[in-house]
């Protein structure tokens, strides 16, 4: 299928990392729309990380878009979690122009991304950015582990701050009402644990809300940027399941 790509939108004026990518199909599948947040601990990487899956799914007729956000060496938290709402509240505006269904929207993120995605479907205060669902590739669940970019990305240190971490990790923000998410978890990732995402989605389930988690044997850690490898074949095909189970006619 066909696909036009319209790219460097600004969804936001004012910072170079304020812009947005859109892969748009000449006939949008089930006026449904995906979100993609790339990783990079907060700190690196881009939007351009996640074109090869973008054009994937726009050439199988989903309507995809890929958006970058200030990084730590601009802003700390909540700056990150603050643009990618704006990144939602801009594509939601543009459903008119690409012929999706603003309230079809699925969000998907890798790493941080991963947690910034899960984030806009945990935070009551931007219920208008709320996603439909969520798809993460080895998401950072909970800011009590180790790394030192959760303090860069907080831009504070643990101790002293124990409550403003706690407020600040998905695993503490679940309430039951959340849509349905698929996690894409490496069973050999060192960065974000099997451990701490598996525990996520136990703490999901037993809030009754649909998650599905896919593990990949021997795989580490930020495996998801591509189609090529049998880790990303098996995660896009995994992908695509989800979301006709959920957004079927």
């Amino acid at each position: 299928m066909l696909f036009d790509e319209k790219l460097d939108e600004a969804y936001a004026e004012g910072n170079e990392k304020w812009k947005i990518d859109f892969y748009a199909p000449e006939a949008p599948r089930e006026e449904v729309a995906l979100l993609f947040i790339h990783g990079g601990g907060w700190a690196k990487g881009s939007k351009e990380q996640w074109h090869d899956v973008a054009k994937y799914f726009a050439q199988l007729g989903y309507m995809s878009a890929s958006a970058g956000y200030r990084l730590t060496d601009m802003a700390v938290y909540p700056a990150q979690l603050e643009d990618v709402h704006s990144a939602m509240q801009y594509m939601k505006k543009q459903s008119f122009r690409f012929g999706f269904n603003p309230e079809r929207i699925v969000v998907i993120g890798s790493s941080a991304g991963g947690y910034l995605a899960a984030m806009l479907a945990l935070d009551a205060a931007y219920k208008e950015s709320y996603p439909q669902a969520v798809i993460l590739y080895c998401p950072v669940t909970t800011l009590e582990m180790n790394g030192d970019f959760i303090p860069q990305f907080m831009g504070c240190p643990w101790e002293g701050n124990e409550e403003l971490y706690r407020e600040a990790s998905p695993y503490n923000r679940i309430t039951g009402t959340e849509p349905p998410f698929l996690i894409i978890q490496g069973d050999a990732d060192v960065t974000t644990p099997y451990e701490q995402v598996a525990y996520f989605h136990e703490a999901l389930l037993e809030s009754g809300v649909h998650s599905e988690l896919e593990v990949l044997e021997g795989v580490g850690h930020g495996f998801g940027y591509g189609v090529a490898t049998p880790a990303q074949q098996k995660s896009v095909q995994t992908m695509e399941a989800f979301l006709k189970t959920h957004f079927s006619a």
